[in-house]
């Protein structure tokens, strides 16, 4: 029996920039050096959240500040009480520009 053969994905250069830094911010965190099969296979089954690809940070509602935990820099977010307790952020430092998940719920 032959095995199937595997198929190309076609993604754009701009897709294919936030899939390599997924997956070294995956790598990263977990310890783990995944090829792009296992990786791909992975995210589509568990999703990009659930493997912790985007940092999780805290903070309050009484003072919405934050820092990034990739670079550091501390940063302002606009909350009001009509927002759930964990929104999802992108850090503004042009350098970095982390995809964050600011978790509110703190007192």
């Amino acid at each position: 029996m032959t095995e199937p053969r595997q198929k190309s994905i076609g993604v754009t250069p701009k897709e294919k920039e936030r899939l390599a830094k997924a997956k070294q911010l995956y790598e990263e965190t977990t310890g783990d050096k995944a090829d792009w099969g296992s990786f791909l296979g992975a995210v589509s089954v568990l999703g990009l959240a659930a493997l912790g690809v985007y940092k999780l940070v805290k903070s309050s509602k009484k003072n919405p500040t934050t820092t990034c935990a990739v670079c550091g820099r501390k940063f302002s977010i606009a909350y009001s009480e009509g927002l759930p307790p964990v929104v999802y952020v992108t850090c503004p430092n042009p350098n970095c520009q982390a995809e964050l998940v600011v978790d509110f719920s703190a007192p």
